[in-house]
């Protein structure tokens, strides 16, 4: 019975974080331009330079990419694994950016929210990729 219910919470832990993260990916390919920052904006320096830097190189449609591509593998469940394999550096790099540059604790709990999820997912999956720490 536990193990039907875990199998169903990682379901829709996996359905909820692929939708959210394949809007994400198509966001920034096609919903909303990169954002330029004014000098009166009242966000952090750093994160208007480096925003600005990720926007104007393509770096963010790179990790939109991955976004699109990690979502789909979660939604698959033969593949969740690989999906969320992919999908953890990069939750990890947005939830430090926001943590390290941004301070704004509204982007924390945005960020920490999917990057708890993401891990949830990724330890309940521990069995099927720990050959990979083997070798």
């Amino acid at each position: 019975m536990q193990k039907k219910v875990t199998s169903y919470s990682i379901l829709i832990l996996s359905t909820a974080l692929g939708l959210f993260f394949i809007y994400k990916g198509l966001n920034k390919h096609f919903l909303s331009p990169c954002k330029t920052y004014g000098s009166d904006s009242p966000l952090p320096e750093d994160y208007k330079n480096l925003m600005t830097a990720l926007c104007s190189s393509g770096f963010t449609k790179v990790v939109g990419f991955i976004e699109i591509l990690s979502g789909i593998l979660l939604l698959i469940p033969r593949t969740r694994i690989l999906g969320v394999l992919f999908l953890t550096p990069v939750i990890v790099t947005i939830f430090l950016f926001h943590l390290l540059i941004d301070n704004r604790p509204h982007e924390l709990i945005e960020t920490g929210i999917p990057l708890v999820l993401t891990l949830t997912i990724l330890v309940w999956g521990y069995t099927k990729w720990k050959g990979i720490l083997d070798k």
